[in-house]
């Protein structure tokens, strides 16, 4: 018999369990989680305690944080030992509710909640300073916005580097190369400072001094910063003056490198900043920057006359000449280098420049200095491009600018091709190569040369967009899947695939992506509908680096055609040997079965899977 009370009893027992919890294992707010009950610290600096905001909550009449509602804060409470600079620090607190934390910090004075007066605060910095009064109970209120987590606490006197003002510069060796490490952490504006820095309250400005022993071109290098706390944005800018109120640049910045001209025993005075409150440690490197010999346009290196014309080439050091134009849509010119070629015979002509480590730009012209130069290429309808074409005149000089993009690092090595242009004849969609209806095909491509016709698409959204691009056609046999894949040995191609008739009725169906079996290329497939026309399109991944390639189709079903010689098969089924009935029917078994593997051949020739099937179906009837 069941026990009619064992139900209550379980019910009793769980409502027991739950209720024998111990208080401690309830998640509760941290002991710092509202304004009276304030974590005291110090007085004395630097303080570094452990803290956290996990299920911290925000009171009733808390103030916000730069413009931010408190969500889950902690208070610190601080008493100023002496007057001085402070600097509530949790940069590098290792905080764990997020790899990106957004820290919000502000101090405040008051000794009630409601009484609260603002002294500084700051969100998304993971620093904040402030001048600190002797005696002066501050109130430091913390919160990471949507983040909880555990950190380490800071609060440390402001320790600006030795070479914070300009008068305290630090010395860089005169012969180069030359090297230095620095930081800007802790730095801040100098009345007097060149506003380039900055300004007061966000430039974070540092100084060195240098005296070349030679003179020429230096690269000034002070990339891959680490950053410490603030924005990016940087400067470096370069001057001569003894005094702030004396300064002549010389050259500046917001990149993180920079080519100038000095003079030998001219001392130079150097500044970077982290120009938006940018606290960062850096590395100065100092380097001889000597210009390419064909680095000015009256040393052009002369190439030709023949195509076509190849020759390697690096703009690393190049400098702009004054009244130089700009290259390639890049006005200024940006460390440009210079080729000159006098054509024997007439026609259109491409030329190339480009590079694998930055955006080169081309451009052609006509004209004997610097000054009076006309382009006479035209630009493709796409950019950035680094090749470009012009119908070159028998006799007359052209001069090639190769230079770089308007971004740092926009130099290095790059490859000049300079050749006959010859169009491939299905650049356009209307001159589109038939591919017929096979279910299996093989056709020789190129990209070099092709063009980016006014209204086509973009055959891919995320690679070689606007890029140059050839045509096919093909009809679907039947309704089976059919894979198609180009394959490049070298520059890497993408295939896509559209229904309709001409760009304005155009509908993209499938693009390719990284897959080719063969070399390096597209691979997809589509489910195709018997007797629609489908456009086949190819084009190459980065734009300007052209490549011959191998377009095929395939119908995965489809079964080759063998060669097969019925008289043959005929004949040797007649040799089978034996003279009674038993050997008779073997041979007229194997002329069956030969007819009807020739039948089956015969329909397989058919266009179309309905039509092969019925066809091998009746054979099989026929050759039973």
């Amino acid at each position: 018999m069941k026990n009619p009370f064992r139900p209550f009893a379980l019910l009793t027992l769980a409502l027991f369990a739950l209720l024998a919890v111990p208080a401690g294992s309830v998640a509760a707010p941290p002991a710092n989680d509202n304004f009276s009950a304030a974590q005291t610290v110090g007085p004395a600096l630097p303080v570094s305690v452990p803290a956290s905001n996990i299920d911290a909550t925000a009171e009733i009449g808390e103030p916000s944080i730069f413009g931010n509602s408190p969500q889950a804060t902690v208070w610190f409470r601080w008493i100023a030992p002496a007057n001085g600079a402070t600097v509530v620090d949790l940069c590098g607190s290792e905080f764990s509710g997020s790899d990106y934390p957004t820290e919000r910090i502000a101090v405040r004075t008051g000794a009630s909640l409601l009484a609260q007066v603002l002294v500084a605060e700051t969100a998304g910095a993971c620093s904040l300073r402030f001048n600190a009064a002797a005696g002066t109970t501050y109130n430091i209120h913390v919160d990471y916005g949507n983040d909880q987590g555990t950190f380490t606490f800071r609060l440390r006197a402001l320790s600006p580097p030795v070479n914070d003002n300009f008068a305290n510069a630090t010395a860089i060796s005169p012969n180069l190369p030359a090297q230095v490490s620095g930081t800007t952490v802790d730095s801040g504006w100098q009345a007097g400072e060149p506003a380039a820095l900055g300004g007061s309250g966000s430039a974070r400005s540092v100084w060195h001094t240098w005296t070349p022993a030679a003179p020429g071109r230096v690269r000034i290098n002070v990339c891959d910063p680490l950053l410490v706390d603030g924005a990016g944005n940087l400067v470096i800018a370069l001057y001569t003056g003894n005094t702030l109120g004396t300064l002549v640049s010389a050259g500046s910045t917001n990149n993180c490198e920079m080519d100038v001209s000095v003079v030998s025993g001219t001392t130079y005075r150097l500044a970077f900043s982290g120009t938006v409150r940018g606290e960062m440690n850096y590395t100065l490197k100092l380097s001889s920057a000597p210009p390419p010999p064909n680095d000015n346009f009256a040393n052009a290196a002369v190439i030709g006359p023949g195509l076509p014309v190849t020759a390697n080439g690096d703009n690393d050091f190049a400098t702009t000449e004054a009244g130089e134009p700009g290259h390639g849509g890049i006005d200024p010119a940006n460390r440009s280098v210079w080729y000159r070629w006098t054509p024997t015979t007439s026609g259109p002509v491409r030329a190339r420049g480009c590079s694998r480590e930055y955006s080169a730009r081309v451009s052609v012209y006509t004209g004997n200095t610097v000054g009076t130069l006309t382009r006479v290429n035209a630009s493709p309808p796409y950019s950035p491009h680094c090749g470009v074409t012009f119908d070159a005149v028998a006799g007359t000089t052209y001069s090639i600018a190769v230079g770089g993009g308007p971004f740092t690092g926009a130099y290095g090595p790059f490859g000049l091709d300079v050749h006959r242009l010859e169009v491939p004849a299905n650049d356009n969609l209307g001159q589109a190569i038939g591919l017929g209806k096979s279910q299996k095909f093989t056709v020789q491509g190129s990209t070099i040369d092709a063009t980016f016709e006014s209204g086509e698409p973009s055959h891919d959204y995320d690679y070689g967009q606007n890029a140059p691009s050839v045509w096919y056609r093909w009809t679907a046999p039947d309704d089976d899947p059919m894979i198609f894949e180009a394959c490049a040995a070298q520059e890497p191609v993408r295939v896509a695939i559209y229904k309709g008739t001409d760009y304005s009725d155009l509908t993209k169906l499938v693009q390719s992506a990284e897959g080719c079996r063969n070399g390096v290329g597209g691979r997809t497939a589509i489910a195709p509908e018997q007797g629609t026309v489908y456009l086949l399109v190819v084009a190459p991944v980065q734009r300007d680096f052209e490549t011959d390639f191998t377009l095929t189709g395939v119908d995965p079903s489809f079964t080759p055609v063998a060669a097969f010689n019925l008289k043959k098969a005929i004949a040797k089924c007649k040799k089978i040997k034996g003279k009674g009935a038993k050997a008779k029917r073997k041979r007229a078994n194997c002329i069956r079965k030969a007819r009807l593997k020739a039948a089956i051949i015969k329909c397989r020739k058919l266009s179309g899977k309905k039509a092969q099937d019925a066809c091998i179906k009746k054979a099989r009837k026929r050759y039973k």
